[in-house]
């Protein structure tokens, strides 16, 4: 990459096809998936294009040039910018896949330009860099360069903060003291009044940063320091089958230890909560049925390119559908290893061309291998409520 006059040029060559290459590059959904949060875009000579991202920057735009499977561009129009630029994508065949190259150009000089040409040749030098991990491997190296802090959260009653629904064991947030239940409001100095205002805080945290966090416990204020960590990518099988095996073995795990822990309880015990705001043991596993169907529907919006949001799995109105089909602990557990079963064979159902889309499918594969820590989660919340109903 080099800067030339007042342009700025990356090329890279990708191992992908033609039209996806494309696609990553004229539709909002796959924008969204190596370049911003947001997007618009009417895909034609003269139709507009927009992009936001998370830290409030936008950019508008009017495409000036568009040869499919060849070349496209647009005029950018950001928020705060010095003036209106040009971005420019070409396509070419290459030993080794397809060269994509970007020119930036109609960059003006002076002061008030410098630094801003100084972070647009970095920004697309990582985001072209990520457009082909994307392409490649599925990795959004946006994503793997986030830390990890180890929390499952929504938006508390009356926007009074971020609840945190899980914390994993022995995750950076464990360790610092956080547990369910608490309600964060204030991270790394920026107030948090929901779920969104803690993903945005998080978002521009580092791994191995020390972030200071205040939370509500019981109603108390407390503090506490989250030594952020490193996120990890794992590998992720290309064959559905091998994941859906490895999926089945730890469902079949999970369900027998629920079958185990709620065995002796009588259906009275089950719909039994252990302090006012705590749920019992039915509510627990209506909460698990509603999220398995809560992951189906997200999965769904991932195959469509469609933006995806939080898994809602604690409403009230969703518990009272659940309990419609499944009114005792032992209907909602058998209730609950279908809703298993059916998102096993939701994912043995990907084609090749879901398949051929590297980042969708690994969002859906991860997110059936990972969701088991949300039940080994509430399993042992189960087994302290079981304790404490029956007296032990």
């Amino acid at each position: 990459m080099k800067k030339v006059g007042t342009s700025i040029k990356v090329a890279r060559t990708i191992q992908a096809s033609p039209e996806m290459i494309w696609a990553a590059l004229t539709q909002a959904s796959e924008l969204r998936e190596w370049l911003c949060d947001h997007a618009r875009v009417e895909p034609h000579k003269g139709g507009r294009i927009q992009m936001n991202w998370r830290e409030g920057y936008e950019v508008r735009g009017t495409l000036t040039a568009f040869s499919p499977l060849r070349s496209l561009a647009f005029t950018w129009a950001g928020l705060d910018d010095p003036g209106e630029t040009s971005v420019r994508f070409a396509l070419k065949p290459v030993e080794g896949g397809m060269q994509v190259r970007l020119i930036h150009s109609g960059l003006g000089a002076g002061k008030k330009w410098t630094g801003w040409v100084e972070q647009a040749e970095q920004e697309w030098n990582e985001a072209v860099d990520n457009l082909q991990s994307v392409l490649e491997t599925g990795i959004d190296l946006r994503q793997a360069k986030q830390p990890r802090i180890g929390l499952v959260f929504e938006t508390a009653e009356g926007n009074s903060g971020a609840l945190l629904t899980t914390v994993i064991s022995g995750s950076p947030a464990d360790l610092a003291g956080l547990c369910r239940g608490d309600v964060v409001v204030r991270m790394s100095g920026q107030r948090v009044r929901s779920e969104q205002d803690l993903v945005a805080v998080y978002f521009v945290c580092r791994a191995g940063q020390r972030v200071p966090v205040v939370y509500l416990r019981e109603g108390k204020r407390r503090t506490t320091t989250v030594e952020l960590g490193a996120r990890s990518m794992p590998d992720i099988p290309d064959d559905p089958v091998v994941i859906v095996e490895q999926a089945r073995q730890a469902h079949e795990k999970a369900i027998a230890a629920l079958r185990t822990s709620v065995m002796m309880l009588t259906d009275e015990q089950a719909g039994l909560a252990t302090a006012e705001g705590e749920w019992s043991v039915t509510q627990v596993l209506a909460h698990l049925s509603a999220s398995e169907h809560g992951f189906q529907s997200w999965a769904v919006d991932v195959l469509q390119g469609e933006e995806t949001h939080g898994i809602e799995a604690h409403l009230p109105e969703q518990f009272a559908a659940v309990f419609a089909s499944a009114p005792t602990a032992g209907a909602l557990l058998d209730r609950f290893e279908r809703d298993l079963a059916e998102s096993r064979a939701m994912v043995a159902a990907l084609t090749w061309e879901h398949r051929a889309h590297r980042a969708r499918y690994r969002q859906i594969a991860q997110m059936l291998l990972d969701f088991d820590f949300h039940t080994q989660d509430h399993l042992r919340q189960i087994q302290t409520t079981v304790r404490v109903v029956q007296g032990e």
